[in-house]
């Protein structure tokens, strides 16, 4: 999920409360990144911290000689902007994440349709138990060892992105390869 598929974080083994089970649905990995918004605020708080740090750098060159005291206001700019920075850096780690939903099956058997209904039926659970920690955007389904032809089909039907292992990698399939 890392490396091939562009995730920054990972967390396994998570149990995700909905609103017909309290208990909580086993979620075998949960992905995590920032959304394209969340990307392009933090292009904006690595410009403002470079605009901060040009501020600050001329009011310390303005202050060691003494420049009509303009290294005081540069330096205020600099750290003022830094500031700026950091508020563009939270709100985009906040407010503009992304999640993936992933179900993994290590089976001698192909995956079923009851098991891609299964997982699908949990994150609508989720979904409808109003929670907001994670804004499920990708639906994964990974099997060692495929799938059942009805299963796939039906997964993707309900908009699953389906991985299979084949010569000891893991590979996206589809219904018509």
């Amino acid at each position: 999920m890392l490396a091939e598929l562009g995730w920054e974080k990972t967390r396994v083994g998570a149990h995700m409360k909905g609103k017909e089970n309290s208990k909580g649905a086993a979620i075998d990995v949960i992905g995590e990144r920032l959304d394209e918004r969340g990307k392009n605020f933090h292009f904006i708080a690595a410009l403002t911290l470079w605009i901060a740090s040009c501020f600050t750098l001329v009011g310390i060159v303005f202050a060691i000689y003494e420049v009509d005291n303009g290294g005081i206001g540069m330096i205020s700019m600099g750290a003022a902007t830094l500031v700026a920075a950091w508020v563009f850096m939270k709100h985009s780690d906040l407010y503009h994440k992304e999640n993936a939903w992933v179900e993994c099956k290590n089976l001698k058997a192909k995956a079923t349709i009851s098991m891609i209904d299964k997982s699908v039926r949990e994150k609508k659970d989720y979904v409808a138990s109003g929670d907001r920690e994670y804004k499920f955007e990708y639906h994964y389904f990974v099997s060692s060892s495929g799938f059942v032809e009805n299963a796939l089909k039906y997964a993707i039907a309900k908009g699953m992105v389906c991985f299979e292992k084949k010569d000891g990698k893991f590979v996206q399939v589809s219904y018509f390869n």
